[in-house]
């Protein structure tokens, strides 16, 4: 198994890259998102997953390691392969891919080509279930800041105490991930949130 590779960026087109190390030229493919930010000449470091079909075995390449965590997550679920998560992956970061799943928005997920609304749906059963709020704030997946593991406790119970207060759970999710700055305590958190979404 190979866990990243360093190397040159050789060739970079839609979809995929080659990636130059030790005199070997290798074809990861990679989703738009990933794609838009690697430039031909570059050294870069790509965290892999592999894929074994029966007569091919294919490279995947993210450029952290949270995102292979999503793509191997999205293709646990039946029906989803390489190219779907990828589509997935290119319109929508972790934070959101996480979040739309949290909050059961299929659109959100729907948006990316090739995905329908039924393929969505079916990511959202499948994967619901065993994801837990606390998931988005310990795996450093947020929006708009990198969020640290040190107060995610106080993001799960700020959650907690807002759902307690009648917030959907998509509500209090969205307030406190976009409120959330590291060392802010369970009481600041909630008061914040409670500010935007008195504010909404």
């Amino acid at each position: 198994m190979i866990s990243y590779i360093i190397g040159e960026v050789a060739e970079v087109s839609d979809g995929s890259v080659i990636v130059e190390c030790g005199s070997i030229g290798y074809f990861i493919n990679v989703s738009g998102t990933t794609a838009s930010k690697l430039s031909q000449g570059s050294t870069v470091k790509i965290h892999t997953a592999m894929q074994i079909r029966e007569n091919d075995i294919s490279l995947i390449g993210f450029l952290s390691k949270e995102d292979v965590k999503i793509y191997d997550m999205l293709t646990s679920v039946s029906g989803v392969g390489t190219k779907a998560a990828l589509s997935i992956q290119s319109v929508l970061d972790a934070s959101a891919i996480v979040l739309a799943i949290l909050t059961e928005e299929t659109d959100q997920l729907a948006r990316a080509q090739g995905v329908g609304k039924k393929l969505a749906g079916r990511i959202v059963l499948e994967l619901k279930d065993k994801l837990k709020s606390s998931d988005a704030f310990v795996h450093h997946i947020a929006p708009q800041q990198t969020i640290s593991a040190g107060n995610a406790d106080a993001k799960k119970d700020a959650t907690e105490a807002l759902l307690a207060l009648g917030y959907t759970r998509n509500e209090a999710l969205r307030a406190v991930m976009e409120v959330t700055l590291d060392g802010m305590d369970t009481e600041q958190i909630i008061r914040q949130s409670l500010k935007k979404l008195v504010a909404n």
